[in-house]
């Protein structure tokens, strides 16, 4: 009897070795988001070589089960390891049988829920024996669109070393790297076109932060010539968000400053097309309310820092018909001297204005 209890110890000491020696690696936050990520998956391996086969199991909180994969037999050896590319072209696939299942067998992509992906690395000689058994969860939740901030989009600037920034790609995710590509437009290009099929003047790959100062390596913004640009945020090789593509001209010819005085109030349509708006401490404009009388819907953010907080902004009452506004920032801590913002309204048909300006204390 002592002999029997010894050797079922003697055994579960051996399995629970053999278990510790694998582990495996995935990020659900990047790779648990399209059927193709699920193979993303690395074996970290502490011990010798062993064959092996891997299970991913994927049920969702509502719909239950997604799908079972299956690989053939694969190799691992001591330390990290990919599932090998001939083991995923011949898993076996079963998809669940609901509807959720079956978007995600036509679109390859998971929708919007809450996932469990559950991991067994199994042996190829004893399929019973399971080596190691992970489960990974994740609330799959669509991405924010990453939306670019300066240079605004159709700008002109007279700067031939601009800093380039964008909101920060939303959900974060640790790792997440920025790549920036600038391309000049042709003639009778699109911005998207400039982008596909001309030479990139800029291809910054590994940027950490939502900023670039144009990099001194690349060529010279020239006079008159407009720039296409993009940015795309992503881990690893995986692709998480991209931006719209945006334009800017290169044009340091003296324009007209635009700065208003008690004198009158331009429609802030008219703003927005203009030039260049000073705000010397008060942001003035008017502006059409064809509903009854309301609290002007507005918001403010700093073009120039976009980490920096817009605080306490002035309370705004809009009447009915023609409205002239002054809102004062003079005694507001959050704006800097010489900084760009964007002011937007939101106004009771559904509808937005928008006015950039460049905001200069009150001496």
């Amino acid at each position: 009897m002592f002999n029997r209890i010894l050797i079922s110890f003697a055994f579960f000491i051996i399995s629970c070795s053999v278990s510790a020696q694998v582990s495996i690696q995935f990020i659900p936050e990047v790779y648990g988001r399209s059927m193709d990520g699920l193979m993303s998956a690395r074996l970290l391996n502490t011990g010798g070589k062993q064959n092996v086969r891997l299970s991913i199991s994927v049920t969702e909180n509502k719909a239950g089960k997604i799908l079972n994969i299956i690989t053939q037999p694969f190799t691992i050896i001591p330390g990290n390891n990919q599932v090998s590319g001939m083991a995923v072209r011949s898993a076996s696939i079963q998809m669940g049988n609901n509807s959720l299942a079956q978007f995600i067998q036509k679109n390859g992509y998971f929708p919007q829920g809450y996932y469990e992906y559950s991991y067994k690395v199994i042996s190829a000689i004893a399929i019973d024996e399971i080596i190691v058994d992970q489960l990974f969860e994740q609330e799959v939740t669509p991405p924010a669109p990453l939306n670019l901030i300066e240079p605004f989009n159709e700008d002109k600037i007279c700067n031939k070393m601009p800093v380039l920034s964008w909101q920060p790609s939303i959900p974060v995710i640790a790792g997440t790297m920025y790549e920036l590509l600038m391309t000049e437009i042709k003639d009778r290009q699109s911005p998207v076109e400039a982008l596909n099929y001309n030479l990139p003047i800029v291809k910054q790959k590994g940027i950490p932060n939502p900023i670039l100062v144009y990099p001194a390596s690349s060529k010279e913004l020239t006079e008159g010539k407009k720039y296409a640009w993009q940015v795309t945020a992503y881990k690893d090789q995986t692709i998480i968000n991209r931006s719209e593509v945006w334009e800017f001209t290169f044009s340091c010819k003296e324009e007209k400053e635009v700065v208003e005085d008690d004198n009158g109030y331009r429609d802030i349509d008219d703003l927005f097309r203009g030039n260049f708006y000073v705000a010397q401490g008060l942001v003035k404009f008017s502006v059409t309310n064809s509903y009854h009388e309301q609290p002007l819907k507005y918001t403010i953010i700093c073009l120039s820092d976009p980490q920096q907080k817009i605080r306490r902004l002035p309370k705004v009452k809009l009447t009915k018909g023609r409205n002239k506004i002054s809102i004062d920032l003079s005694n507001n801590f959050s704006f800097k001297d010489g900084y760009s913002y964007l002011l937007e309204l939101k106004l009771q048909d559904g509808s937005s204005k928008k006015l950039r300006f460049l905001f200069k204390d009150v001496q």
